[in-house]
Parts: C-alpha cells; sequence; structure tokens
C-alpha cells in the first residue's frame, strides 16, 4: 500500500460538512462524516471533531436526535434481559425486543450499575421497575412522559401508596427492592420470575381493573386476586403486581381478602413538579446538572476525560438527543462540561450524563453498535434508552431511497458508486445498501459508466439523480479543484495472461475514491518486460521488473512491475529433494525423516512412526515465494495411513496474518489437494506473491501402528483450468527432468533449463 498520498495541487479547499464548535473555551473544527435517517422522525450523525489549532485533541461523536412528535415514533427504556437484575447488551436489547410492528432502532446505554441492577430509579412503560429507597437516590434523571415529551430531573422523589377497603392508607416503602423489617413493598414483572422474598411476611397479588393503566403519577383502581401468608416468593406476570407485607404491613395486609378493591395513589415528582413519567433512567450523582435550561455547568461536573453517553431535551421538550463521545483511543474521552457543550450545540435545552466507559455504546439497525467501545467489544449493561417505530402493519416494501450523504466531493475523473438506503412508507431503515439503483446527470456535471457507476468529467459540479424504479432521489456532486491523489499499490506482480489495469485513488474525507486510470498519461519504462495501455492496464511480455509512470497534470507517481511468466499449465514449485530446507514436526514420538531415492525420477517420501495420540499429525514447513500468479496450487500425494486434514497454511503478501486453507478426505491411497487461489485468497492482485509457509496433515486414528509413509511428488501450480484426475496423472503430465547440481535444483523443459521456481538457494 502507499505510505503517502501525493497532492495534485495544494489541499486547501472547504468541505460544507465543516463547523466550528468551542469545547471548554478550546475551538475544534467539527466534520461530518454521515448524516442520514434512522428511523420515523429520527436522524443520524456520525461527527468528528478537531482543535483548529492542531488538529490533535480529536473526538468522535456519535449522535441521534429523535422527533416524538412523529406519530410513529416513541421513546422507551429496555431492561437487560426484561428485568432489574439481568446484564446485555444494547444491540440484542433491541434485537429481542423488536416485533415486525414494533422496531427497536436507534439507542443509547443508560444508567450506572452495582451487581447488576441500575443504581437509580426506573421506570418502564408507566411502571416502577426500581426505586432505591428514601427519595428517589439523590440522581439526576432522564426520560420521557406519559405524552411522549422528554424529561430530565436535577433531584425527583417518588410517593406510592394504597387504600385498602376499610379506608387505611398504607405507604409502600419501594419497588421491586429487598422487603427489610415492618416493609410494605411493590413487585411487579421487572423484578424477575418471582418476588425472591423469604416466608417470613403476607404477598398480596393484585390486579388493575377493567380500564385502568399503570401510571407514576395518578390515581387507580385493582382488586386482589390472591393472598399467600408465610410462603414468600410469589409468582410475577405482567398481568399482575404483588404487594409484599412484613411486620406491621403483613398484619395490614392480612386484612384484605381475594376480591377486595385497593386504590393505588402513585406520585413523581421531577424538580418538585409532579410528572406522569412513562420511562426513566438515573445518571450521575455530580454537584451540578450538565445542562440545565440552556446553562452548560461549570462546575460541579465530572471533570475528567473519559468515553461518555449524553441524554438531552430540547426546550420544547419534543426532540430527544442521544450522544456518544468515543474515549481512551484515537478519540480521547471528554468531561460531562464538553458533553454538554455539545449537546448544547445541537439543540439541547437540558441534559443528563448516563453511564460512560466501556458501556456506552450507540446501537443502530440494522448496523449493530457504530461507535467504536473503548473495551473492543460491546459490552453488557443493565439498561439502554430506545427509538421505537410502532406501525399500524408490518411493511418490508422499500418506499423511498437516499444516499448516506446528499453532498458529494470529488475531484475530476473519480468514479463513484454511491450507496443508498432503504425505507419503507413509515420511514424505517430497511437496507443500508440498496442493490439496482440506477443513475443519470447532465453531461456538463459527468457519464454514467456501463458498469453504472458515476465519473465526474465535466467542468463544474451539479446534481446527479438516482432512481429504484419509480421512486428516485438526488444528491449534489461537488467538483473540487484539488485532492489528495496516488496510485493504489507501490508493486504489483503480472504475468502474460492476467492484464492488471493500475488503480488510482483519491482521499476525501473519510472515504477512498477511485479515479479513472484511462485520465492519466502511461509509460512503461521497459515495454519489452511489460506494457502498458493507454488505460492504464498492465500485461507482461517478459521476466524481468520494469516501472510504470502515471501522469494527471502536476501530478506523477509510479509502480513497480515485475513480471514472472509460467512456462507451461503445470509447473513443479519444490520436490522435496533439497530436504534440509523443509523443517519437520510432528505428534510426539513419531520422528518424521525424508527418504529422498537416488534415483532423480522418483519422488520423495515422508516417512515415520505413526501410534495413536491425540490429535496426530506430521508437518513440513519452509518460507518461499509461490511463483507468478497460479490459479491453482496442488498438493499430490499417496499414503499407506489414513489422512483425515490437510492444513496448507500461505500469507498472502497484502496480509500480516497467515491463512490456512483445509482439505478434508478421510483416507488413505491417492490423494490430490486443490488448492483454487481465487476462492481462498480473493481477486485483489495484491495478494501476490503468494508466500508458502507450511503443509500439516492431520491422521485419522483408525490408522495402524508402526512404519508410514507420504509419498510427495512435489508442489505444482497450475496456470489455467484443472486437469489430471490421479497422482500418477499428475506426475506424468509434468514432463520435465529434474536434476541437482552444486546444491541447486534445475528442471529441463522444452530442451532449456531454469532454477527450480521458487527456490531461493
Amino acid at each position: 500500500m502507499k505510505k503517502l498520498l501525493l497532492s495534485l495541487f495544494a489541499f486547501c479547499f472547504c468541505f460544507s460538512s465543516f463547523a466550528n464548535i468551542t469545547l471548554n473555551g478550546v475551538d475544534y473544527t467539527i466534520d461530518t462524516l454521515s448524516t442520514y435517517s434512522v428511523g420515523p422522525g429520527s436522524m443520524f450523525y456520525e461527527l468528528r471533531m478537531l482543535k483548529s489549532t492542531d488538529g490533535s485533541g480529536r473526538l468522535d461523536c456519535w449522535l441521534m436526535t429523535i422527533d416524538t412528535r412523529n406519530p410513529y415514533v416513541s421513546v422507551e427504556q429496555i431492561l437487560g434481559k426484561g428485568q432489574v437484575t439481568g446484564l446485555e447488551r444494547p444491540s440484542d436489547m433491541a434485537k429481542r425486543s423488536t416485533t415486525d410492528t414494533k422496531i427497536f432502532f436507534g439507542g443509547v446505554n443508560g444508567d450506572f450499575y452495582a451487581n447488576s441492577t441500575p443504581v437509580g430509579t426506573t421506570i418502564v412503560n408507566s411502571e416502577y421497575a426500581l426505586t432505591p429507597w428514601g427519595a428517589g437516590g439523590g440522581r439526576r434523571a432522564g426520560g420521557v412522559d406519559s405524552e411522549k415529551k422528554g424529561v430530565t430531573a436535577y433531584t425527583h422523589a417518588y410517593s406510592m401508596k394504597v387504600v385498602t377497603p376499610n379506608g387505611d392508607t398504607l405507604n409502600i416503602n419501594h419497588a421491586n427492592g429487598a422487603r427489610e423489617e415492618n416493609h410494605l413493598v411493590l413487585y411487579n414483572h421487572y423484578k424477575g420470575a418471582n418476588t425472591s422474598t423469604n416466608a417470613y411476611g403476607t404477598e398480596v397479588q393484585i390486579q388493575l381493573l377493567d380500564g385502568e393503566k399503570w401510571a407514576t403519577t395518578g390515581t387507580m383502581k385493582a382488586k386482589v386476586v390472591k393472598k399467600e401468608e408465610r410462603i414468600g416468593s410469589m409468582p410475577l406476570n405482567p398481568a399482575y403486581a404483588v404487594l409484599s407485607g412484613h411486620g406491621t404491613m403483613e398484619t395490614a395486609l392480612k386484612t384484605l381478602s381475594e376480591g377486595d378493591e385497593l386504590t393505588l395513589i402513585f406520585e413523581i415528582l421531577l424538580d418538585g413538579q409532579p410528572c406522569d413519567v412513562a420511562q426513566m433512567i438515573g445518571g450521575d450523582h455530580y454537584a451540578a446538572m450538565i445542562l440545565d435550561d440552556g446553562v452548560v455547568a461549570t462546575d460541579g461536573f465530572w471533570n475528567e476525560l473519559h468515553p461518555r453517553t449524553g441524554y438531552g431535551v430540547s426546550q420544547t421538550r419534543d426532540t430527544i438527543y442521544f450522544l456518544v463521545v468515543d474515549g481512551r483511543g484515537v478519540s480521547k474521552g471528554c468531561t460531562t462540561k464538553v458533553l454538554a457543550e455539545i449537546l448544547k450545540y445541537y439543540g439541547a435545552w437540558n441534559a443528563v450524563n448516563w453511564d460512560g466507559g466501556g458501556s456506552s455504546c450507540m446501537y443502530v439497525r440494522p448496523l449493530g453498535q457504530v461507535n467504536n467501545g473503548s473495551d473492543g467489544n460491546e459490552r453488557t449493561v443493565t439498561n439502554g434508552m430506545f427509538a421505537v417505530a410502532n406501525l399500524p402493519e408490518a411493511d418490508n416494501t422499500i418506499a423511498a431511497i437516499a444516499p448516506y450523504v446528499r453532498v458529494y466531493s470529488l475531484p475530476r475523473y473519480a468514479v463513484a458508486a454511491p450507496k443508498f438506503l432503504g425505507y419503507n412508507k413509515y420511514g424505517v431503515l430497511l437496507d443500508t445498501d440498496v442493490q439496482g439503483v440506477t443513475l443519470s446527470c447532465d453531461s456538463a456535471l459527468g457519464e454514467i459508466l456501463e458498469d453504472g457507476r458515476f465519473l465526474a468529467s465535466g467542468e463544474k459540479g451539479g446534481v446527479l439523480h438516482a432512481a429504484l424504479g419509480h421512486i428516485t432521489t438526488d444528491l449534489e456532486i461537488e467538483l473540487l479543484t484539488s485532492a489528495p491523489i496516488a496510485i493504489r499499490l507501490d508493486s504489483v506482480l503480472c504475468d502474460a495472461t492476467h492484464p492488471y489495469q493500475i488503480e488510482v485513488q483519491s482521499v476525501v474525507e473519510k472515504d477512498t475514491i477511485s479515479l479513472l486510470s484511462e485520465a492519466l498519461t502511461w509509460t512503461s519504462h521497459d515495454p519489452s518486460i511489460a506494457k502498458v495501455d493507454n488505460d492504464g492496464t498492465v500485461v507482461g511480455i517478459a521476466n524481468g521488473t520494469t516501472i510504470v509512470v502515471g501522469q494527471l497534470g502536476d501530478f506523477c507517481d509510479t509502480i513497480l512491475v515485475n513480471v514472472e511468466i509460467p512456462i507451461a499449465h503445470q509447473m513443479l514449485w519444490d520436490d522435496f529433494r533439497l530436504a534440509d530446507e523443509w523443517a519437520l514436526k510432528s505428534s510426539a514420538g513419531f520422528a518424521p525423516a525424508w527418504s529422498v531415492p537416488v534415483d532423480s525420477a522418483a519422488p520423495v517420501n515422508l516417512v515415520f512412526t505413526y501410534k495413536s495420540v491425540r490429535n496426530p499429525y506430521v508437518q513440513f514447513a519452509r518460507e518461499g515465494e509461490i511463483y507468478s500468479r497460479p490459479d491453482t496450487i496442488r498438493i499430490p500425494m499417496t499414503t499407506d495411513a489414513v489422512l483425515s486434514k490437510v492444513y496448507a497454511t500461505f500469507r498472502p503478501n497484502n496480509a500480516i496474518q497467515t491463512k490456512n486453507v483445509v482439505g478434508e478426505f478421510n483416507q488413505k491411497g491417492e490423494i490430490i489437494f486443490d488448492i483454487p487461489v481465487e476462492k481462498h485468497f480473493g481477486t485483489d492482485v495484491a495478494i501476490f506473491p503468494l508466500h508458502f509457509e507450511s503443509v500439516k496433515i492431520y491422521l485419522n486414528t483408525s490408522t495402524e501402528d508402526g512404519e508410514r509413509y507420504i509419498t510427495l511428488p512435489g508442489i505444482f501450480l497450475l496456470y489455467g483450468d484443472v486437469d489430471a484426475t490421479s497422482v500418477s496423472d499428475v506426475v506424468s503430465s509434468y514432463t520435465v527432468g529434474k536434476f541437482v547440481e552444486n546444491g541447486q535444483l534445475y528442471i529441463r523443459h522444452n530442451g532449456q533449463t531454469y532454477t527450480v521456481l521458487g527456490t531461493k538457494r
């Protein structure tokens, strides 16, 4: 790969996606890498912020805005595995909860947690899922009310009471927590399968009367369905709740009978004001509300750099903001003050800080976690807040398409294939790469190539039209006057039968874009080694190396072309006769060794003593480059052992890691292990030359103990179609004499002598 991108002109142009923001008194430049709708009334932004002075202090941010006025969208909390003691990844929460008509399409992690339980007051679907003892736990809170309006609070306090038929008012201490002495506790299905209480109390199962709904602020009517004394752990399900009492509260519950009607009076105060909260998650317990009525806290905030998750609400409470800032890596993380400043910049009026660090996660359906979590993997957490599409019907038909970005910045002669998103009629994102979209444009802008891509060959920018049947959309093409461009590869391996069109690229923002190679002027330093056509296509002529030069205006770059021409359809790479160059390994006690016959026409044997062990194997290894660009690598063998699997290990030239190619046989006798190169290593020319590493042969335990052999005629390279059906056919089709002279192995083919391919002796 190129180590440096060369500039055609000075890199002096500006992108329309750039803006400026001041964070903690320091100016940053915002690069909006992508922005698109992710669901009904909801937009997603991928942002990169760099200090304007020196480009340091990078912040990678992921923002989602939800307009709750949209009739098809709501904001709802999910608990890990559906209960207050569950841990689950946010992406799994969303997938588990999604149905055909209720789609959780985006969200973030929520509360801090201890012992797999949220630490703040937790309200799910207008039910108290968990309330800390006392008046709310002293934590900030964020959520939505029963009218889908966003809410935040610096302080909050709850009250739950039950009025019995005889007029007694009982105070409910808390919801879904441990039942202590003289406590009355409300339990519901968010606790789990049962109340997990001991036998020293009385429990009453209650059900709301017809037409009643759970509310966190309001009066509800319920009836007693069942009463159990001194049993404990009463079952829970979504249709019922349980009042569980101990001591004085047990005495009060014992006065109730099945069928009794109860009055439930609940209230939660947010900053002293009653609110019917439908969803709520606890935040941090620092002294300041990070953003309070449009004012960013300047003290009392969390003044350390970490990954962050923020929850914001607009002044009208109609727009909700999810924000994740990555940290502990290239993106440095931020304080909660900076978190608030970012939220305010994008329109939030109030905001709270939720759990950060390795827990910070933003989920977008169907992409999964979109931010780069500092753990390296998505962490399991106790809860999350999600944007939800509520549809009147299941709908998987694309009704609208849109580009990932509305403005495409391209240098002239760039070739682009914009990706399109597909939505149903309700705005749910169905497809992140819609196929079958056709492009069209005015000739002054460019042209559409035969393969459907857009070529920016015009003199000015303009509108690029896209259509999927009768569905249409547009995007704007901004023609850049300069951009960094380069030939993609430093060097390439060519032969006479695989023409290679040199790839020229430009980098614009985060995208790597292909340039039309025909736009450059091409020259080969030595056309007798490799020729290059006007479109940048290189073909090998004879073995050797040369340099090909591409020019476009003031730009000039080169690529080294190595040419290796096969001399036959099937060629020998190595026949193991120089046995000392091969390292042998095996299971303990096998003592593998080479048996090299004096007769140069006879193949080499790998002999060993087999005995039954766990995963028995023999292996031969040496490093070496595979000659030219074979279509198939062939390893024939004959053996009296039963071979289970054969692992051939190679390293593509463009990779650091090796790759195993596996053949499964479970047989003895003649075996041909063919390795189709394109199937296993792909079509990128950069994989050549392939580097051979080793062959590891696993033996089936049905092999009989004793002396065993594997006859190895060689490793062969096939150029063109596969032929030969047996090991003898392979050997006979290789009509080349072999001999060793001064330690060098040679082959004779068609009256000429060659050193053995791939050997560097």
